[in-house]
């Protein structure tokens, strides 16, 4: 199924492989930013990283706190959820929002989590894209605390969408038997 998504998306699949484990890649995340901002702090004041780390970890949790805890609720829920991050003057953000409004009318099912960017919980695009650079919007399948695809960018017709749940759903479907 990877293979099939990223041929419809090619150039704005999120690097992380399907199915990753949501707090996972959460928790990478947030190790990497540790790691990466200790080292900074000690070698710009010329003190062992241990003695930052109080104050890495506090701005960590003051940077990304909202957006762990709105994963951690995400990665609870046992219905599907299609995440979508924006922002209200991105253009491209705005035409992505009729055509996943006229899928989620054939998908009542699904759960729409839509959150702004520029807020404390948007963050979670970094934590789930988790690249250098990246393209709003985020249009993510969240299912049982799992990603299970991820778009940036430009926004899709609304066949590579359905295309896209329906393996989902396909995928789901066959894990549920055991092997």
């Amino acid at each position: 199924m990877q293979s099939l998504i990223q041929g419809m998306n090619d150039i704005d699949m999120n690097s992380i492989s399907l199915s990753t484990n949501l707090l996972d890649q959460v928790q990478k995340f947030m190790s990497k930013k540790n790691e990466k901002l200790s080292e900074e702090l000690s070698e710009k004041y010329g003190v062992p990283s241990e003695e930052v780390a109080g104050v890495v970890e506090s701005f960590l949790e003051d940077t990304y706190g909202a957006a762990k805890r709105l994963a951690e609720v995400f990665a609870g829920k046992k219905e599907m959820i299609l995440l979508f991050i924006g922002k209200k003057d991105c253009d491209i953000c705005r035409r992505c929002e009729p055509i996943l409004e006229s899928f989620l009318e054939n998908h009542t099912e699904l759960e729409l989590a839509k959150l702004n960017y520029s807020q404390p919980e948007g963050l979670l695009y970094h934590m789930i894209h988790d690249q250098d650079r990246g393209k709003l919007p985020l249009i993510a399948f969240l299912f049982q605390g799992k990603i299970m695809a991820v778009f940036t960018g430009e926004c899709h017709c609304q066949t590579v969408y359905e295309k896209c749940y329906s393996d989902i759903l396909a995928e789901c479907s066959q894990n549920i038997y055991p092997h």
